[in-house]
């Protein structure tokens, strides 16, 4: 460790006392212990100021020879205060009064707080002799230096860099790591269990395996769990350090890397540190640098603890099967599941809010909001920088008068913050020269039908035939090919980094070309149900003005399962669930107090099964394309589906553009195509009992054939799971039109439609919407629930009634309820309120 700098502050009356002390200190200098500074080192000419405040700042031991002249010097006061600012921000800053001579040093400030010298603070010119004084003034130096080398303490500096993001929120506070941080969803794979992908749920987990590739995409907060890991190591005093392997340059010396980046990060004396057992240390940004590789080889040496942290492309390509690394457990940092994107939310709006207060209607809405952008985790990856950038967008930055809808906005400032990044300049001629480049080759890729990306020869070819028509500069191209850029060369194949830019330029290029480009929008709309067409739709109505598109959408949508009339949920179409409803299907949901921990923890099943459907409808979308290739109604039913999803956009993103007449079409064109897909298992229950029959023929011929039962018990127990399946697909369809149309906006539209249309269905939409946009139960959605459970009792339609009050108790279940709307709740659902009978029976006593 180089000599602690070593700075006194003295009034210039008592120099004797300086030059005193510095000669008894020789030792400790000749040592290298310390270097000495003092302001008569300053040369002639120089900004003398500057300097005192330059060695001030950057001393390790300050200290103060107090005499009352001293005490009478503005100057060494102000030195003193500004040491004191110092040293909170640096933990090894050492301020050490020495009494010189007899004055009221106990009467300023805190000076009688700090520890001084000599002994027992007795003046230097109180000892007999003198020297014994600068002698226990001495050890006590020497101590003071041989601590600060061993304390080992993260730099206020570092720790400041550490905790920044590169967030804000109109709320004036400054955002932090920690504000947002949510540990994210990590996975490894078990030796143990036939590669079986197990969650790593906390840092103790993490950090249990010695040796660890962290691997992750671009943006996937590699560089933040580094920061978040490091700084919690920290906390709990565990040795750690951090290489950025991007910023270690060509140097060959590695004791030296490692020294610089500690004395960049810690106090203390790095020899010390690096013999120290059991340490920690991060390497960042791994890449095929040879350079890389030799430091981390070099600290295998020095290191317990390695974990390396690189992108998912620099693995595969180079690290995969790379035996000097056949050590390194691989973990994976996979996007965030809905319970985490939950717990993001709740932090963002605990920045903005002062109170304690859960809003979970509002959490609800945002959530509708982002998963409609990340559009099940196929266009845009959940993870906590996407998310951050959907809050942050809606929240600050959102333009008027776009050209563009509030969900492309939010691809748009991505778009944006990534070619910024990347280091394209911001000015405007720049950006519009790599908007263009990737409209047409987004436009080319499409138009090659290869899947999502092109040879390298026809992306030559493709870039030849562009310049030859535009200008682009090759910096601009260089920089789409960086780390940070939109474009990336994949196996040979060149394709669009994440997904949503290409879908983004390509529906750009559409738009903006529809005319020429119409019959292969119309050959999309047609086969909708293939997620490569809906995402291009999806994308291409972000930018498009002209309502062509729409109409066309909506011509498709209505002929959709035509055959078939939108089901109105009467008593009668709706008696085939009866018996199960009146058997199996319990009156009441299990008890739920309303407790925070308890709605925290249904909410969370609730997300976890969210998660789970994303993930089995995900794996799904190439047998989807397959049937619907093979079946003309399941094409039909597929392409219905689609279509409410592309008209939910619309709905969710054109609500400002376009005329109520034609909000109301796509509403009703919404709803009606929810319905007529909740009729196809509707009415005659005479095809379920075909298909509980012909699954009992099948079952009775199967080996796992139980022949103990009778043919009554088989028929029934089948007959209930078929009609189950035939209900839960009948609810689905509804709560898909629901989930299309819940923008609080469109109410007074939707209660006109629900009024004119006049049918249980119509009702039903209804109040699942009014649960679904409320910013709290109230008075309003009590009166709705008090004019559907006396609509349909029972016996007027036992399906209607299960089905309201399964889907209140599972509100109540999940949001915060005043007391006097809970007990109304259960009062109108005609169930007892068991938290309100444990306070009556409690009265009793």
């Amino acid at each position: 460790m180089p000599p602690l700098n070593f700075f006194y502050s003295y009034c210039h009356q008592d120099h004797d006392y300086r030059t005193t002390l510095d000669s008894h200190l020789s030792m400790l200098v000749r040592n290298k212990v310390i270097n000495q500074w003092y302001d008569g080192k300053i040369t002639a000419g120089s900004p003398w100021e500057d300097k005192i405040i330059e060695n001030l700042e950057n001393a390790d031991i300050v200290v103060f020879l107090v005499t009352k002249n001293w005490l009478n010097s503005d100057a060494c006061i102000e030195e003193w205060d500004k040491a004191k600012l110092f040293a909170k921000e640096q933990p090894n800053k050492r301020l050490i009064p020495i009494i010189a001579a007899e004055c009221a040093w106990k009467d300023f400030d805190d000076m009688k707080s700090k520890l001084v010298l000599p002994q027992d603070g007795k003046p230097v010119s109180q000892w007999k002799p003198m020297d014994s004084a600068w002698s226990s003034v001495y050890d006590g130096i020497k101590h003071v230096a041989s601590e600060v080398k061993k304390n080992f303490k993260l730099k206020k500096k570092f720790e400041t860099e550490l905790k920044s993001i590169e967030f804000c929120s109109t709320n004036s506070k400054d955002i932090f790591l920690e504000d947002v941080f949510v540990f994210p969803s990590l996975t490894a794979y078990s030796d143990d269990l036939n590669g079986v992908e197990l969650a790593v749920k906390s840092l103790d987990e993490l950090i249990e395996e010695p040796l660890q590739f962290i691997v992750g995409e671009n943006q996937s907060g590699k560089t933040k769990l580094c920061s978040w890991i490091y700084l919690q190591l920290n906390k709990i005093e565990h040795p750690c350090l951090y290489i950025d392997l991007a910023q270690i340059g060509a140097s060959k010396d590695r004791e030296k890397i490692l020294k610089e980046n500690f004395i960049k990060q810690q106090t203390g004396d790095f020899h010390l540190w690096l013999n120290s057992p059991n340490k920690t240390i991060i390497f960042d940004n791994l890449s095929k640098d040879s350079n890389c590789i030799e430091l981390i080889k070099f600290a295998e040496e020095h290191f317990t603890n390695i974990m390396i942290f690189t992108s998912t492309d620099v693995y595969r390509s180079y690290y995969i099967d790379d035996d000097r690394f056949v050590d390194f457990k691989r973990i994976n940092i996979k996007p965030f599941c809905h319970s985490k994107q939950e717990d993001l939310i709740k932090k963002w709006l605990e920045i903005k809010s002062s109170g304690d207060d859960i809003n979970h209607s509002l959490i609800d809405a945002i959530e509708n909001n982002i998963n409609s952008i990340i559009i099940d985790n196929k266009v845009l990856p959940r993870f906590p920088f996407f998310i951050l950038s959907i809050l942050q967008t809606y929240e600050s930055f959102m333009p008027e008068n776009l050209k563009i809808t509030a969900y492309g906005h939010c691809y748009h400032a991505l778009i944006v913050a990534r070619l910024i990044k990347s280091g394209i300049n911001q000015e405007d001629s720049a950006l519009e020269s790599a908007f263009t480049f990737c409209s047409n080759l987004a436009y080319k890729i499409f138009e090659s039908e290869n899947g999502l990306n092109l040879s390298e020869e026809q992306f030559t070819k493709f870039k030849e035939e562009y310049s030859s028509e535009y200008i682009i500069k090759n910096s601009i191209f260089n920089r789409l090919f960086s780390e940070n850029g939109l474009l990336t060369k994949n196996n040979g194949k060149i394709e669009f980094a994440i997904s949503y830019s290409y879908y983004f330029f390509l529906g750009k290029y559409l738009t903006e070309n529809y005319l020429a480009n119409k019959d292969k929008i119309s050959a999309m709309v047609e086969s909708s149900y293939a997620r490569h067409n809906s995402l291009t739709l999806i994308f291409t109505i972000h930018h498009a003005n002209d309502i062509s598109i729409i109409d066309e959408i909506l011509a498709h949508t209505m002929c959709a399962i035509d055959q078939k009339q939108p089901a109105k949920l009467s008593k009668e179409e709706t008696s085939i669930f009866n018996s199960l409803l009146n058997d199996v299907i319990p009156n009441r949901l299990h008890d739920n107090s309303n407790d925070c921990r308890e709605i925290e923890t249904e909410r969370a099943k609730e997300r976890q099964f969210r998660t789970q459907h994303e993930e089995d409808v995900g794996s799904s979308d190439e047998d989807i394309e397959q049937l619907a290739s093979e079946n003309k109604l399941l094409n039909q039913v597929f392409q219905c589906n689609k279509n409410i999803e592309i008209l939910s956009q619309i709905l969710k993103n054109k609500t400002g553009s376009l005329k109520k007449a034609k909000i109301a079409e796509i509403v009703e064109t919404l709803c009606d195509a929810g319905l007529r897909l909740a009729s196809i298992l509707l009415g005659d229950d005479k095809e379920i009992k075909a298909c509980v029959k012909f699954v009992y023929d099948q079952y009775k011929l199967s080996d796992e054939y139980d022949s103990t039962k009778t043919d009554s018990y088989h028929l029934k127990k089948i007959q209930n799971i078929v009609t189950f399946r035939c209900m839960v697909w009948v609810i689905s369809s509804i709560e898909k039109s629901v989930k299309a149309i819940n923008k609080p906006e469109l109410r007074e539209i939707i209660i006109d439609i629900v009024d004119q249309k006049n049918t249980p269905a119509y009702h039903l939409i209804k109040y699942f919407y009014m649960l679904d946009t409320c910013d709290k139960f109230d008075g309003n959605l009590k009166h709705e629930l008090e004019f559907m459970m006396k609509s349909y009792t029972k016996d007027k339609s036992m399906f209607l009634n299960k089905i309201v009050s399964i889907r209140t108790q599972h509100y109540e279940r999940t949001h915060r309820i005043k007391e006097q709307h809970r007990q109304s709740i259960f009062s109108l659902l005609g169930l007892k309120d068991k938290k309100m009978n444990a306070k009556l029976d409690m009265l009793k006593l």
